[in-house]
């Protein structure tokens, strides 16, 4: 009872929103009462989400798509009127003489305009030209940082199709976020989507495209030197892989823990260890790096030694069991013994059983060496 009453309020917000942009569409573009009026009622409903308020939440983000058009387009109005002067277009197109024209006359919104702007976005892109300023701020009315929590709250829901259709609006509009790697957050959504709805080759898509940027990943050359590291079948291969490779792309760390896992369901073990070593991989450098910040004479000796280190600092633990980072270490050891790659697995089992600040995997760790050593 309690879901289809939140779905009507969520209906009903939805339909006034809709109704509000378009009955105050012919109307004459008016000056926003604050620049970031958009950005504003995006923060109340980003509150209301996270006080389970979800009607309250989507009527806000809404209308703070709606907000988002009509500072668009009263900017783009005002700077029409301005630039229709003819002692303006004597400046042919040329900003930098456009201004001065625009002080004199006194015409302030449109320098305030062009300022903020010009700020905000690389010369490059507009080239010192007014008319490519409009085309610029033409582009930018879509919101999909308000997609992407509407999105989000018809994907708890159970909306899929719903969820979707916003999600994707958010990630066709990535370009306008202002926190670029956001468009991950998006990503992850849609493949949270994509593997309850079971349609795994958009869940592996997705998954994919987060982690593209990952050298290690995408790069066959890269990849091989890594993938012989862990099949070299040597004493002392283990810790040379954490020696001689970091990755920093931490916002992949979900992602190759999903995607071995997919791998593995799918018997391609090949894919499963590759996108696991470099999950851990991601995992290993995300806390190394934070050590280092705190302590800049810590010296990492072998794995073990980062690990005693981690031990001094709660937050980190906590980060590490949160992101079940001693699970990835520990099925990147599964792994390796099931590849063939006895040593490794055995050398990481060994630091794990003793050394992982997790003790369930610590056992875990501990029992799997047992058995392959006996």
């Amino acid at each position: 009872m309690k879901a289809a009453y939140m779905k009507t309020n969520i209906l009903i917000f939805t339909l006034f929103a809709v109704f509000c942009f378009f009955s105050s569409a012919d109307e004459k573009p008016k000056k926003p009462a604050y620049y970031d009026t958009d950005v504003r009622i995006l923060r109340n409903a980003r509150t209301e989400y996270g006080s389970g308020n979800y009607g309250q939440a989507i009527k806000l983000a809404e209308e703070a798509k709606i907000a988002r058009k009509d500072k668009i387009s009263w900017e783009i109005y005002t700077l029409q009127g301005s630039l229709k002067s003819s002692e303006v277009r004597k400046a042919n197109d040329e900003l930098s003489e456009i201004v001065p024209i625009l002080e004199k006359r006194q015409e302030y919104d449109s320098i305030e305009i062009i300022k903020r702007y010009e700020e905000k976005i690389q010369a490059s892109s507009i080239n010192n030209s007014a008319s490519r300023l409009v085309a610029y701020i033409s582009g930018r009315e879509m919101y999909p940082e308000a997609d992407w929590l509407i999105g989000n709250i018809y994907k708890f829901e159970g909306e899929y199709n719903l969820a979707e259709k916003y999600l994707l609006s958010a990630w066709n509009h990535a370009s306008l976020l202002d926190v670029p790697d956001e468009q991950y957050d998006i990503l992850y959504s849609l493949a949270d989507i994509a593997y309850d709805t079971e349609d795994f080759d958009n869940y592996e898509a997705d998954l994919l495209l987060i982690v593209g940027d990952n050298k290690y990943f995408t790069n066959p050359d890269i990849n091989d030197v890594v993938m012989l590291a862990i099949r070299n079948r040597k004493s002392g291969e283990m810790e040379k892989f954490f020696n001689m490779f970091r990755s920093d792309e931490y916002r992949s760390l979900k992602a190759y823990s999903k995607l071995s896992d997919y791998y593995e369901e799918k018997g391609d073990r090949d894919k499963a260890l590759k996108a696991c070593s470099l999950g851990v991989l991601t995992g290993f450098t995300k806390m190394y790096n934070t050590v280092k910040q705190r302590d800049p004479e810590f010296e990492y000796v072998k794995l073990y030694s980062l690990f005693i280190e981690i031990e001094k600092y709660p937050d980190i633990v906590e980060w590490s069991v949160e992101n079940k980072i001693w699970k990835c270490f520990t099925n990147l050891a599964d792994k390796t013994f099931n590849d063939g790659d006895i040593q490794f697995a055995e050398d990481l089992y060994t630091v794990l059983s003793n050394y992982a600040p997790e003790q369930y995997w610590k056992e875990q760790a501990a029992g799997a060496l047992k058995k392959i050593t006996q």
